[in-house]
């Protein structure tokens, strides 16, 4: 809708509406004192302003799941386990990872080399007896989330490449995210028992992200990364 013929039918319903009021709550109503010219126009603002807000423009916005308080709590205390669990060998017993992405790479002989070409990230390799001739290579990552909002899946997974023996882990993008969030506009809310908490959040947590190898048992690992058998 062009700006003109906004204006336009914002008029016509002021006009409607003034001529609704009078026949409704007669002339005296509008033209008496100052309180009820106040509270006319007040009406005719709430109308307008809620008729606008449906005009807003939502489109390539993204909807959201929101993560409840027992969710939150409980992504905290998976967090503080996380690492101890799966430094002990047992990430089959770990809860609430999301396994992101996954690799398998064939290899020769028995020697490899981790290469992380970036910042530190945490990678956990196991010699696999039942493993014979490939590395399998599994990102994992925790709850990610801002304000409540679950934005786990807006982080992307590094780039990994075998070069001969050498397993090279490229950092994953940085990624920015823009907080948008809408709430019902003023004249819908404003009468509400407890409104609307607009700021209401726990503000932003990135999940815990590591990579888990694994080798053939006789396979020799050096570079970055823990062994943990």
């Amino acid at each position: 809708m062009s700006l003109v013929y906004l204006l336009f039918f914002i008029l016509l319903l002021m006009f409607s509406i003034g001529s609704f009021s009078n026949r409704v709550f007669g002339a005296r109503f509008m033209s008496g004192s100052g309180i009820s010219k106040v509270f006319s126009g007040y009406l005719i603002i709430l109308l307008v302003a809620g008729l606008l807000s449906t005009m807003v423009p939502v489109e390539g916005t993204l909807e959201a799941e929101y993560l409840t308080d027992k969710e939150l709590a409980e992504n905290d205390r998976l967090n503080s386990d996380i690492y101890s669990i799966v430094e002990s060998g047992r990430i089959e017993e770990a809860e609430g990872l999301t396994k992101k992405e996954n690799w398998d790479f064939p290899i020769k002989g028995k020697l490899l080399d981790i290469e992380f070409m970036g910042e530190n990230v945490m990678i956990f390799i196991e010699k696999v007896d039942s493993l014979e001739g490939k590395v399998e290579v599994t990102y994992y990552s925790t709850y990610s989330y801002v304000h409540n909002i679950d934005i786990t899946d807006r982080f992307k997974s590094p780039d990994i490449e075998l070069t001969e023996s050498t397993l090279k882990v490229f950092p994953a993008e940085h990624v920015n995210i823009k907080l948008v969030k809408f709430t019902n506009a003023f004249p819908f809310n404003q009468f509400t028992e407890d409104g609307e908490q607009y700021n209401g959040g726990y503000g932003m947590m990135q999940g815990l992200n590591f990579l888990y190898v694994t080798v053939p048992a006789d396979t020799e690992v050096t570079g970055d990364g823990y062994v943990i058998n």
